[in-house]
């Protein structure tokens, strides 16, 4: 009965910890009023594409015949690069230390990487390719790479 208790006890207050840390609050910076972005759901709901895109590509028989295993590295890595970097500019927003200015400049470039993404996933899909399409894949999984690097830098 006290095990019972206890266990219930643990899990309200974890469920009312969970509650207080996901609602949303507001703080300025200095360049206008902001809310906290609460990372864990930034990270579920901005990388679960790109794990999902990952996933497809490594599992599936057929991409591997269509790209060599430096591409599908290069894709893998570059997600993985993107994904840290966006817990990084998450992280920096909420502390203060990435500008509105900024996280908008770097927004628009994870809706670039999101959208080659989707782009490459459209393609990985189907059955099979002709030849100009899997050099089109190969060129966008590049770019992926290309732009992921840069999201830092400029």
């Amino acid at each position: 009965m006290v095990g019972i208790a206890a266990a219930i006890i643990i899990l309200v207050i974890v469920f009312v910890r969970d509650l207080v840390l996901r609602r949303p609050a507001a703080f300025d910076c200095g360049d206008g009023p902001r809310r906290r972005i609460d990372i864990r759901d930034f990270t579920t709901q901005y990388s679960a594409y790109s794990v999902e895109l990952e996933a497809s590509v490594a599992e599936k028989a057929k991409i591997s015949t269509k790209l060599n295993p430096i591409q599908v590295q290069q894709l893998s890595e570059a997600m993985q690069n993107a994904a840290e970097f966006r817990k990084f500019v998450v992280a920096g927003y909420n502390s203060c230390a990435v500008t509105k200015a900024h996280y908008e400049q770097y927004g628009a470039r994870f809706q670039a990487l999101d959208s080659l993404a989707r782009e490459i996933n459209e393609l990985t899909t189907r059955s099979s390719l002709p030849p100009s399409e899997t050099t089109r894949l190969a060129g966008l999984i590049g770019q992926y790479g290309e732009l992921a690097r840069r999201l830092g830098t400029e």
